[in-house]
């Protein structure tokens, strides 16, 4: 299985903390619960002050993030409950806050924990694609997503970027261009690429027209079991299966490394569709928030919401 040998207690890129560390600039707080002498499971938590309430809620540049637990072995029935109890340990030892968002990875498939400390549970889905040969995963793909793939190949050319900065730039003129907000923080995207780069964990992968000019980019980000598609951006007037050809890439490039490709969560009509056209299955990921009062209405507040990243 591609996640045999996972560190429970480090199963996402996202839980590492050099990621958290530039997510947070270094302002993250985390609670633990050690039996024997060993942690066998943490929580991180991201305090901040808006509207003069406390809340922690996860850092945009950290797309799951959930307990880290250690159920050590025997059966899946004691594997379970023990996770259980120390996720409730560890929710009860989070300071006061008005609110408490978590999305949580793939290993949490139980979050009746959060339910029983008073937390509000929802799903989110995202499509997975696990690594097989390229003959087989293309086969998988529906026919209008391989059409669109060939013609793109026929005007645009797919090399990589190695320069964090040129990412950027052409990310935020595109942002600028069709007057959206840009929700990221240059200095954090581009800490954040050159760590993953130094760690060989990271890549951008570009596409150019046949005069060179970069049309469409995507960078994703991986850890021991997945790779992430985590930002991308295309011109307005680069061709429509940019994009996908781009991913086509980074997902050969993902199952060559025995890794899921994680299409990164389903936010909209849109995205059902896009990420639907390359086969995979839909996997759900679990969120918890717990809130007071006041905290309700600032959670429904669109400044508290996750931005687009994928301007596709």
């Amino acid at each position: 299985m591609p996640d045999s040998g996972i560190d429970p207690l480090a199963p996402t890129v996202f839980h590492e903390q050099w990621c958290l560390d530039i997510a947070t600039g270094g302002r993250y707080d985390r609670v633990e619960v050690v039996s024997n002498g060993k942690c066998v499971g943490w929580l991180p938590y991201f305090m901040q002050n808006r509207f003069g309430l406390k809340f922690s809620i996860p850092p945009r540049m950290t797309h799951v993030l959930g307990p880290a637990i250690d159920a050590g072995a025997g059966s899946a029935d004691s594997r379970a409950h023990r996770r259980a109890c120390v996720t409730r340990e560890l929710i009860a030892k989070l300071p006061p806050a008005a609110i408490y968002h978590y999305k949580c990875q793939r290993e949490v498939t139980d979050v009746t924990a959060f339910q029983q400390e008073n937390f509000a549970t929802s799903v989110q889905f995202t499509h997975e694609l696990f690594p097989q040969s390229a003959d087989v995963l293309w086969a998988k793909m529906r026919k209008k997503k391989r059409s669109q793939i060939r013609r793109a190949q026929e005007v645009v050319k797919v090399s990589t970027i190695d320069d964090p900065e040129l990412f950027w730039r052409f990310y935020e003129s595109n942002v600028e261009q069709r007057g959206l907000r840009n929700y990221y923080i240059k200095a954090d995207v581009l800490r954040c690429i050159e760590q993953a780069f130094a760690r060989g964990c990271g890549r951008i992968y570009a596409a150019k027209s046949k005069d060179g000019a970069l049309v469409a980019a995507i960078w994703c980000v991986w850890d021991h079991s997945s790779c992430y598609y985590f930002m991308s951006s295309r011109m307005a007037s680069a061709h429509d299966g940019a994009v996908s050809l781009l991913l086509w890439q980074a997902i050969q490039d993902a199952a060559q490394l025995g890794l899921i490709f994680d299409f990164d969560g389903v936010s909209s009509n849109e995205s059902v569709a896009f990420f639907g056209g390359f086969g995979g299955r839909l996997t759900p990921r679990f969120k918890a928030t717990r809130t007071s009062a006041a905290g309700r209405l600032v959670w429904e507040f669109k400044e508290l919401r996750r931005p687009n990243r994928f301007l596709c």
